[in-house]
């Protein structure tokens, strides 16, 4: 659509002064000859008299052919109409355009080649064309630099702007351009900390934070890009707000992420999007009643909204009310049911199928996941929901055949996912197809697929298979952060504790804000007992950079107990199982169990023992004996 208003010194400026901080500015003399026939065009413009408008602009060139303002216009109209052609013939039409006419036209089909990527080989035989005659010029190779990249050239781009970054520290245009081309190869994480330096610096500020945010996303730290959102906003940007609680909210920062959306309620309380996730956020928190009466509210407007339905069905099932809660499923199901490829039908039985499971009726989740078995779409989620529907039951025999029945249909991850439960099921049957299932995926090209294939080796506790594996894959792959942990995992696992504990060490120094790997590290030492100080620290560290992660709090909650602190312990625990521990992390359940049993509070103690042992922990057998030194005491103290 060609734009409704133009100034025409804010046109010339942007086309010549493409370098603002790197060059001095080139000024117009004003357009004493086509003036009154360019000021008609732009008036015909505006009012979308677009032939007319055509007309004049023509006229206009005819009568000042040498300035080169009027061409640009011109230019810019016919490449908003959509004859970018045309324009170029405009821009080069300049009898004698000599070295300064050179420059600027092929500033302008920069400028052009913005809107029209059509236009980039032109702009970029113009651009190196002007350059010849106008050697060193800054702004000339920035543009070159911008169309290069635009065009994939990236090696050539990036030896362009390392000249031009010699001698101009600080040049925002640069800087932004530099990030640029690291994030176009694969260099995000270097691009981080220069979108960052700009992000206060005048004019190039919303630029930066925006490029900031998007980088952020696209590394999977959504909750840090939220993070930052909110120390740019003020309360008045209800929508930018919103976008830093979504993003929040999908990083799991739900406390700051429910403080954002209050923020926004607060201003606008009728808000349906903010009431929405205001009820999603206190479930995720556990605060089902809060969530089960915002819901009543909202769905008394709006009965029919899936989202709410799903939530409804989601707070009322945690809060122990899961007849209604599958009441509200099957309403959603109504709804949606028809339509059983679509992702709201997906998410309708995977959501069930979840709640199934936590409630243990692993038969009453196959039931809602086979209603969409066969549509093809369903996701890597899907898979593990209904890999674990038969993991429960030990049934590895139906669950190889219900794996092998759906992969037909399925594409990418999902398919990946399929095919390393099921090699997990046939190796648990000591089936040797299982191994041809899974060196495939061990082998193969792809970092993710490795994983995925580790992954197996893993919740099969193949230790050493772990280790091996993965010190084969860092060879493959260079010294992979993921993979380094995954073999410093496995050899804590195998009481290689000094060359797990090097590993560890190497990932925490290289990288301190880790907050995988200082937990991981801070545990070990908690659970062994030793070096419970630094211990402390490391893990303060992981809860500081992720708040919310229900396994770091039960860490710290751990390192507390090691160090004698029952009162933080507990605090700290039973945080951690209000965050997550309900959500299946028995080893929760039964630290706080301990915890609770070393303070005295026996009868509360064994609930949570009892608990995590159901729900599956890592030293069962201890769990155990705790349970039966306590009935022992009990029987000999009485209640």
């Amino acid at each position: 659509m060609v734009r409704k208003s133009l100034f025409i010194g804010a046109i010339f400026l942007a086309a010549t002064l493409v370098m603002g901080e790197v060059l001095p500015d080139d000024q117009s003399d004003g357009l004493p000859d086509g003036l009154e026939l360019y000021l008609e065009a732009r008036v015909l413009e505006s009012n979308g008299r677009y032939r007319e408008a055509m007309d004049a602009y023509t006229a206009a060139v005819e009568e000042a052919p040498d300035v080169n303002e009027i061409r640009l216009a011109f230019a810019t109209f016919l490449v908003d109409v959509g004859m970018a052609d045309r324009a170029v013939k405009v821009l080069e039409g300049a009898s004698d355009p000599g070295p300064e006419g050179n420059r600027i036209t092929a500033l302008a089909l920069a400028q052009l080649s913005t809107r029209n990527s059509a236009l980039l080989p032109r702009t970029e035989t113009a651009l190196r064309t002007a350059i010849e005659s106008n050697q060193g010029d800054a702004s000339l190779l920035f543009s070159l630099a911008q169309v290069l990249q635009q065009q994939g050239k990236f090696a050539e781009a990036e030896e362009i702007v390392a000249g031009l970054r010699q001698g101009r520290s600080g040049n925002p245009r640069l800087d932004i351009l530099n990030a640029d081309l690291l994030r176009a190869t694969d260099r995000a994480d270097e691009a981080v900390e220069i979108y960052a330096s700009c992000t206060d610096r005048g004019p190039y500020a919303k630029t930066c934070q925006e490029k900031l945010i998007e980088v952020l996303i696209e590394l999977g730290q959504p909750g840090k890009a939220g993070e930052l959102m909110l120390g740019w906003l003020d309360d008045i940007d209800l929508d930018s707000l919103m976008r830093a609680a979504v993003l929040l909210w999908e990083g799991d920062r739900l406390e700051l992420s429910l403080e954002t959306v209050q923020r926004v309620l607060a201003r606008a309380p009728d808000s349906a999007r903010a009431q929405t996730l205001e009820a999603h956020l206190l479930s995720s928190l556990g605060r089902f009643e809060e969530a089960t009466a915002r819901l009543r509210r909202l769905l008394k407007k709006n009965p029919r909204d899936f989202d709410l339905m799903m939530a409804m069905a989601w707070s009322l099932s945690r809060t122990g009310n899961q007849e209604m809660g599958r009441e509200w499923l099957n309403r959603a199901w109504d709804l949606v049911g028809d339509r059983s490829g679509s992702p709201e039908a997906i998410r309708c039985v995977t959501t069930a199928a979840r709640l199934e499971l936590i409630s243990d009726n692993s038969l009453v989740a196959r039931e809602w996941l086979v209603r969409v078995a066969d549509v093809g779409n369903v996701g890597a989620d899907y898979v593990q929901l209904l890999a674990e529907t038969f993991r429960r039951d030990e049934q590895w025999r139906d669950g190889i055949a219900a794996l092998v029945r759906i992969q037909p249909s399925l594409t990418g991850v999902a398919q990946t996912e399929a095919e390393a439960k099921e090699a997990e099921f046939r190796l648990r049957l000591g089936d040797p197809r299982g191994w041809r299932r899974l060196r495939p995926l061990l082998d193969d090209d792809q970092l993710g697929t490795v994983m995925t294939g580790l992954q197996v080796l893993q919740v099969l506790e193949r230790w050493q298979e772990v280790e091996k594996e993965a010190a084969v894959a860092i060879d493959r792959f260079g010294e992979n952060r993921d993979l380094i942990f995954t073999r410093a995992a496995a050899l804590e696992r195998l009481d290689q504790v000094e060359k797990s504990e090097a590993l560890f060490q190497l990932l925490v120094n290289a990288e301190p804000n880790d907050a995988n790997a200082a937990n991981y590290l801070g545990y070990m030492w908690a659970d062994r007992e030793v070096r419970l100080e630094e211990a402390l620290e490391l893990i303060s560290r992981a809860v500081s950079l992720d708040p919310e992660n229900s396994a770091y709090l039960d860490s710290l909650g751990w390192v507390h107990y090691r160090l004698g602190d029952l009162v933080e312990a507990e605090r700290w625990l039973r945080r951690a199982v209000d965050l997550g521990g309900a959500l299946g992390d028995g080893t929760i359940y039964c630290h706080l169990g301990e915890v609770l049993l070393e303070g005295g509070n026996r009868t509360e103690a064994r609930q949570y023992l009892v608990l995590g042992l159901d729900m599956g922990c890592e030293d069962p057998d201890h769990v155990r004996s705790l349970l039966d030194s306590s009935e022992d005491e009990k029987r000999e103290t009485g209640p």
